[in-house]
């Protein structure tokens, strides 16, 4: 199967959700904004941000009424996919919008119009589906803005949905350290050699190569032979 059931709830109904899979909120008042303890009972929760859209590490922004609007959406998305590849928060999801399946249409629509013309995925709440129904919707997502998740009941004190379990996994790493890092060849290498180490062409390669380079580099290289073969430029014959 490739879905996966879960329960969304607040933090005033949090005792309430089954066990699995659940989603919860980052921002919003008291009683909706989950705790660093709810998060730590529900390892791997997908994160909501519930208001305009100030949490760009959120895995989704909800956009109904009394949340965000359809016009701050993109603004949120865009931010959000830059905090997802950058890895700002290991573990967020590819950032996604939840809203109602009637407002599908004007959402997707304000999306574009702000220059989203893909890659939003989108959490749809339908409560006249089944979970059966709701699961068909998943498995057959496709299109610029595919259906990662869908809501398909709303109980007393949470509601049952189904999420797409690749886009459940797919989260994004802790970023590695910073560069430029300083190598040194053991013995005589080529540059073309260098380079495919690196899978990297021969210009892009030597574009890199030196500009890490400190005083002490500089001086080093002063006493590095050139070997025959060497290729260098020069403003004067």
């Amino acid at each position: 199967m490739t879905v996966t059931l879960a329960h969304d709830a607040i933090h005033a109904n949090i005792g309430h959700l089954p066990p699995g899979q659940a989603a919860g909120y980052t921002t919003g008042s008291s009683a909706i904004r989950w705790t660093a303890g709810d998060w730590k009972a529900h390892p791997g929760a997908v994160r909501i941000c519930q208001d305009s859209g100030s949490d760009h590490t959120a895995d989704v922004l909800d956009v109904e009424s009394g949340a965000a609007t359809n016009a701050e959406a993109a603004p949120w998305f865009k931010a959000a996919v830059a905090a997802y590849h950058a890895g700002t928060r290991p573990g967020q999801r590819s950032p996604a919008v939840y809203t109602s399946a009637s407002n599908v249409t004007p959402l997707v629509n304000a999306l574009g119009a702000a220059g989203v013309k893909s890659g939003c995925g989108l959490w749809v709440a339908n409560w006249n589906l089944g979970e059966g129904s709701a699961e068909g919707d998943i498995e057959h997502a496709a299109g610029p803005f595919p259906v990662i998740g869908v809501q398909y009941a709303s109980n007393a004190f949470y509601d049952s949905d189904v999420f797409s379990r690749t886009w459940l996994h797919t989260v994004s790493a802790k970023p590695g350290p910073a560069g430029p890092f300083r190598h040194v060849t053991a013995s005589m290498t080529s540059f073309g050699a260098l380079a495919s180490s690196r899978n990297a062409t021969m210009e892009g390669f030597t574009g890199r190569a030196f500009r890490g380079y400190t005083p002490a580099d500089w001086d080093a290289l002063e006493h590095v032979n050139a070997g025959a073969g060497f290729i260098y430029y020069t403003q004067s014959p």
